[in-house]
């Protein structure tokens, strides 16, 4: 029993400079090694928001709504999801496109409006967006 004892203890006292060597250190956020802390500018707007807002076309048709923002690797807005076709919800597809393709204002009641310059028939034709879950 005594030796199992300090056979464990061995063991265990091996382990865990194993495990130190296996640990990263985090990234320094800043070169002072502190968090860079965030204040809000006036012409920015949360994804939260755009996700679910109806986007028109210059016909002021309704073709679609935001279903999906995707980020790139340095952080920036690489593209937006549209969800367009169907009707409450069924035969939706996915489309998509490139977030500088969209127009952001403002209506009289200060509700945000995308605007895309694509009919319906030239959305509802666009390559239907897949996910591919090999990749996040």
């Amino acid at each position: 029993m005594k030796s199992t004892v300090i056979g464990l203890a061995a063991l265990l006292t091996l382990a865990v400079p194993a495990f130190a060597q296996t640990t990263t250190p985090l990234p320094a956020a800043s070169p002072s090694g502190q968090p860079m802390w965030y204040s809000h500018q006036a012409d920015e707007m949360r994804a939260s928001k755009l996700i679910g807002t109806k986007v028109v076309n210059t016909a002021n048709e309704t073709v679609g709504d935001i279903n999906e923002i995707v980020l790139g690797k340095d952080g920036k807005v690489a593209a937006v999801i549209v969800g367009v076709g169907g009707f409450l919800g069924m035969g939706e597809r996915e489309v998509a496109m490139s977030f500088d393709s969209l127009r952001m204002s403002r209506d009289s009641n200060n509700n945000l409006v995308l605007t895309v310059n694509a009919t319906k028939d030239a959305l509802n034709g666009a390559p239907e967006w897949r996910w591919d879950n090999t990749k996040k």
